[in-house]
């Protein structure tokens, strides 16, 4: 068994490097499907380390250590930015303007380089062949998490393990939550069509602004007087669109959203009110609507014996001060579709509150969690054991 300290000594040799990377990444952030330069970037450090590797996924990169195990565990990392323009004022803040690494994948890029370069000086040590899975376009569907598995990133793999950076959770922190831990992530977009006219006289149109507003109240009476209350469940309208100027009504709004749930039953349900409810509102406001309904990534599931597993080396160590009880949230992940076809089990960890929330103009991560989570999870995989499966 490879002890804590093999292992820090270790990353205390490395651990500017992998704070320069995430700055690298960060300064230079890419969209999904777009992350050309830091793909390359990906695949010089793993070729540097001596680690073999394929791209996959236009963008992914794939890099493997095969030790003639039983077991391979797979550790992902995704690695898109976002369409946000960076507030930061960061020394190493986003060249791309409108892109930002709003989410924290590029100290997810950090971590994961910095385990690869770990586990090949301590290659002699594993006992299990590990898959390092470099992802790309998390945050748009159809997400690179299908188009890997497409491509075969999951062939052989017999476990996965994801983490996330979040700031709700104090810093160092982890939570090993078992079964959902993250919701379904579902989209719609919706079309109201009325008949428009001037603005001083609405009585001769049908208003389709005013119908879209009791739509979107609706809407939310489906959570309120449809829905169990112990039951989690998000309807959100985040996008609205329609009319130019002030004194015209217009033909025609659009409208974008997203739901958010933690079982499939309350996901069809929520589906099938939201149906009624369009039907119903736009008739009684004389309009037509369309409803188109996508659902996307399913509940992202920990397993249970995988996930105890990982729990139990960390709570073996020093580590267990920082293992705390948590919940599951309604924040969706493309790391779904994985959990799907491998038993897999995905950590929050916390890097305070200090930068911001994710997805906001102003967030970063506290960098002192890098050269923490790469201590963990090197100690993480090096102490799995074939025995233990």
């Amino acid at each position: 068994m490879s002890t804590l300290q093999d292992v820090k000594r270790k990353v205390s040799k490395i651990e500017k490097e992998i704070i320069s990377l995430r700055r690298h990444f960060h300064k230079h952030p890419e969209l999904g499907f777009e992350e050309y330069k830091t793909s390359k970037k990906v695949q010089s450090v793993l070729k540097k380390a001596g680690i073999p590797f394929e791209v996959k996924a236009r963008t992914g990169v794939v890099g493997y250590i095969e030790r003639g195990a039983g077991t391979t565990v797979g550790l992902r990392a995704d690695m898109d930015a976002l369409p946000v323009e960076e507030k930061t004022g960061l020394p190493f803040a986003s060249v791309n303007k409108g892109v930002m690494h709003a989410c924290g994948h590029d100290g997810h890029t950090a971590v994961v380089l910095g385990v690869a370069k770990i586990l090949k000086k301590m290659e002699k040590h594993l006992r299990v062949n590990v898959r390092f899975i470099f992802q790309p376009c998390e945050e748009k569907p159809p997400g690179g998490a299908l188009l890997m598995i497409k491509e075969g990133v999951l062939n052989k793999l017999d476990y996965l393990i994801g983490f996330h950076f979040f700031p709700f959770l104090p810093l160092y922190k982890i939570w090993f939550g078992k079964g959902p831990v993250l919701a379904t992530t579902d989209f719609f977009n919706l079309t109201v069509k009325g008949k428009g006219g001037h603005g001083s006289s609405p009585d001769l149109t049908n208003d389709p602004i005013v119908c879209s507003a009791s739509i979107i109240n609706g809407f939310q009476t489906i959570i309120s007087r449809n829905i169990n209350p112990l039951k989690p469940a998000v309807i959100s309208v985040c996008k609205i669109s329609g009319g130019e100027v002030f004194n015209i009504i217009p033909e025609e709004v659009q409208l974008t959203g997203t739901v958010r749930t933690l079982d499939d039953e309350t996901r069809e349900k929520i589906k099938t009110e939201m149906k009624k409810k369009v039907e119903m509102l736009s008739a009684a406001f004389g309009c037509s609507a369309n409803l188109q309904y996508n659902n996307y990534s399913p509940l992202c599931v920990n397993e249970e014996r995988f996930t105890g597993l990982l729990e139990q080396i960390a709570r073996d160590t020093l580590y267990r001060k920082n293992i705390v009880d948590f919940h599951p949230v309604m924040d969706g992940e493309d790391f779904a579709f994985f959990s799907e076809k491998v038993p897999s089990s995905y950590l929050f960890v916390g890097i305070g509150d200090k930068y911001g929330a994710n997805h906001s103009n102003n967030f970063s991560i506290d960098e002192r969690v890098l050269p923490y989570m790469v201590n963990f999870l090197s100690f993480l995989i090096l102490n799995m054991s074939i025995p233990d499966f």
